[in-house]
C-alpha cells in the first residue's frame, strides 16, 4: 500500500512515516493539505492520514478534497480535540483516531481499511485521554 502522512508538527510527520514505513507501506509526507493536495494530483495513494487543524489547507478541507475527487481512497483523521475528529467525520473521514493513539489501533486503522464501508464513518473514539 501506498500511503499519504498529513501534519504540520514535523516530530509527528516523522514518526507517523517511521511506523508506517515498519509496517511494511510506501509513505510520502506532507506538511499541510495544500501540499497534500499538489501530491495527491501527481501519485496514486491507497490511504491519507490527515490531522486535523493545520495551516493554509485543514484536514477538514483536505478530506473534502479526497472523498470529491478520489472517493476509492480511505482517509483516516486524526485530532487531539473531540469537536475537531467530529468535524473530520463529517468532513467523510473513513476512521477517526484521538491522539494520542497506540501503535496497534494506527497499524489496525490501516490494515483493515478494506473491510470499512466507503459510505460508513467509523468514529473510533476508543480513548479517553486526549492530546493536543
Amino acid at each position: 500500500m501506498k500511503l499519504l502522512v498529513v501534519d504540520d508538527n514535523p516530530d509527528i510527520l516523522q514518526l507517523l512515516s517511521s511506523m508506517i514505513s515498519l509496517f511494511g507501506h510506501g509513505v510520502d509526507e506532507a506538511c499541510d493539505g495544500l501540499e497534500a493536495i499538489r501530491l495527491l494530483q501527481k501519485g496514486r495513494y491507497d490511504v491519507v492520514v490527515t490531522d486535523a487543524d493545520m495551516p493554509r489547507v485543514d484536514g477538514r478541507q483536505l478530506c473534502k478534497f479526497v472523498k470529491a475527487q478520489r472517493p476509492d481512497i480511505h482517509v483516516i483523521g486524526m485530532s487531539g480535540d473531540l469537536s475537531a475528529l467530529k468535524e473530520l467525520e463529517n468532513a467523510g473521514a473513513d476512521i477517526c483516531l484521538p491522539k494520542p493513539f497506540g501503535l496497534d489501533e494506527f497499524q489496525s486503522a490501516i490494515e483493515n481499511r478494506i473491510h470499512v464501508p466507503s459510505s460508513q464513518s467509523v468514529f473510533a473514539a476508543s480513548s479517553l485521554e486526549l492530546a493536543g
